[in-house]
């Protein structure tokens, strides 16, 4: 069992709070004061803790991408072969975003008219997700189910795939159109996969 120091259970109560206030109310409705309030804290305590509203929200956003990526991680590990791991790691964000969408409706909302509010927060996390790509298409390519790819590409490779994989999701996001996608990801995922297989 992890113990937390009494600054990390103050943190971990104000996430949760703003968590919840920004699922309900969105980002630019919910105020610090409002936080503090929700968290039972003081605003001075607030602020000891956090400079900003914006600080708050790239810290709940982080906690929230990192699970997406824990999650995705371990089922991309469960998943038995590359083009499994492939389908995995995009049908998985895919999945846990929409419930992330589900909550957040407000906030992805405020999104599609101010994309900056998550700018920071995806590059963070991008040089992450580019490697597992990467990985998958080197497994792919040394169990032969991918073709030899120049060693030379692959970043470029991961790095064009994982921009067209945002760039759908951005689009369903922006769209309100993420519960609409269903089973046309497999569709698309079994033609890109093809483009690799010998």
């Amino acid at each position: 069992m992890i113990t937390m120091t009494k600054d990390e259970a103050i943190r971990a109560e104000v996430l949760k709070a703003a968590r919840t206030l920004f699922q309900r109310f969105g980002f630019l409705k919910t105020t610090m004061e409002d936080i503090a309030k929700a968290a039972g804290k003081g605003k001075s305590t607030l602020y000891y803790y956090y400079a900003s509203k914006d600080e708050i929200f790239d810290a709940v956003m982080k906690e929230d991408i990192e699970e997406v990526l824990e999650l995705t991680d371990d089922a991309i590990e469960k998943a038995p072969t590359a083009e499994e791991k492939l389908k995995t790691f995009t049908v998985n964000r895919v999945k846990l975003l929409m419930q992330k969408a589900t909550l957040y409706s407000v906030v992805f909302g405020e999104i599609s008219d101010n994309p900056n509010l998550i700018k920071k927060i995806k590059k963070n996390f991008e040089a992450r997700e580019q490697e597992v790509l990467k990985n998958i298409l080197l497994l792919g390519i040394e169990t032969k189910e991918f073709k030899p790819i120049d060693d030379r590409d692959i970043d470029d490779l991961a790095y064009v795939m994982l921009y067209a994989f945002r760039g759908i999701e951005m689009g369903l996001i922006e769209d309100n159109r993420i519960k609409k996608i269903g089973d046309r990801l497999e569709i698309i995922l079994g033609l890109l996969a093809n483009g690799f297989k010998k």
